[in-house]
């Protein structure tokens, strides 16, 4: 057992959550914790009676104090953590997914490292560090990804709301190689250039790969609207089914010209009509006009940041669904 880390003791509904499966433990759920820990320190957690329940990461600035990373005593080791990337990694090829040019190597809690999120585009990785916890390992998980993956880059977008809660900066940049920090990369079929430092998220949204298939099967022989287009995955997917047209719709007008350039990479420039504007207005006016489509796709972004933002985005999501 590591010696060396502090313990700590929960509270009752504490140690009912982490014996249940849950790996987030509230403030209110912590019973004893002793004075001067700093955000982020690993510690041991124990029940009211002292019997271990895990090793997680501590930061009494966060909502989620305590964030568990494994149901037995570990330490942040460079070992630990190449064991951890290794595991990741081992499940996506037994799932048959390990040949993927695009993939989620890491995924946070699902992979057991909270806050960790690491995407894979060809040879070019992007890191996502979120918590104060996973930042105290962070030379280690480099170092970890540099020896399983042989990236010709990797880079870094640590960036969003979930470090600022943990009470860090944002940080942008290349951890690890050099060179062009955009990849040509194969979804389903179709072909993608994707940038990881300019791009939405790391570059592309990967969580979306199921609904894309089935927009794909949806599409045959239909006219498309594919709302917030971004990279115009969803409409260039739906081509790919056999959509007769697609009108791709963004308000950025970088974004529109580059899922312009992925459909012309597929093959698909002659039947894609792209527009940058305000989606609400643009469906307003094909309203007017009598435009019509067999299959509208909407991905919107949030519309909400906070609890106070709440109203407007419920009454943004209700217009945009009723035009």
């Amino acid at each position: 057992m590591p010696p060396s880390l502090p313990e700590i003791r929960l509270g009752r509904k504490g140690e009912e959550r982490v014996r249940s499966g849950h790996l987030w433990v509230f403030g209110d759920d912590l019973r004893e914790v002793p004075a001067g820990i700093p955000p982020g320190e690993w510690v041991l957690a124990r029940s009211r009676s002292g019997d271990l329940l895990g090793t997680g990461t501590l930061n009494l600035s966060s909502r989620i104090s305590l964030r568990i990373v494994s149901r037995g005593a570990v330490s942040p080791t460079e070992s630990f953590v190449s064991e951890r990337i290794g595991e990741a990694l081992r499940r996506r090829n037994e799932a048959g997914m390990g040949g993927l040019s695009a993939l989620r190597l890491l995924y946070s809690e699902g992979d057991f490292l909270p806050g960790v999120i690491a995407d894979r585009y060809g040879g070019v990785l992007v890191v996502q560090i979120l918590t104060a916890g996973m930042e105290r390992v962070r030379e280690q998980i480099v170092s970890a990804l540099v020896a399983a993956c042989s990236p010709r880059l990797i880079f870094e977008r640590s960036e969003g709301g979930g470090r600022r809660q943990e009470g860090l900066s944002e940080r942008r940049g290349p951890l690890y190689g050099e060179g062009d920090t955009a990849e040509e990369v194969e979804i389903d079929g179709c072909r993608f250039r994707v940038d990881v430092e300019t791009g939405p998220k790391t570059g592309f949204f990967l969580d979306q790969r199921e609904n894309r298939r089935i927009v794909r099967e949806m599409a045959g022989g239909r006219t498309v609207l594919d709302g917030f287009c971004s990279t115009g995955a969803f409409g260039i997917l739906a081509l790919a089914g056999g959509a007769r047209n697609v009108l791709a719709v963004d308000a950025s007008e970088p974004a529109v010209r580059a899922a312009g350039e992925n459909a012309a990479r597929n093959g698909f420039g002659g039947r894609w009509e792209g527009r940058a504007g305000d989606l609400f207005r643009e469906m307003r006016a094909m309203l007017e006009a009598g435009r019509r489509f067999g299959l509208v796709v909407l991905d919107p972004p949030s519309f909400a940041k906070s609890r106070e933002g709440r109203e407007g985005a419920l009454r943004g999501y209700r217009d945009i669904n009723r035009l």
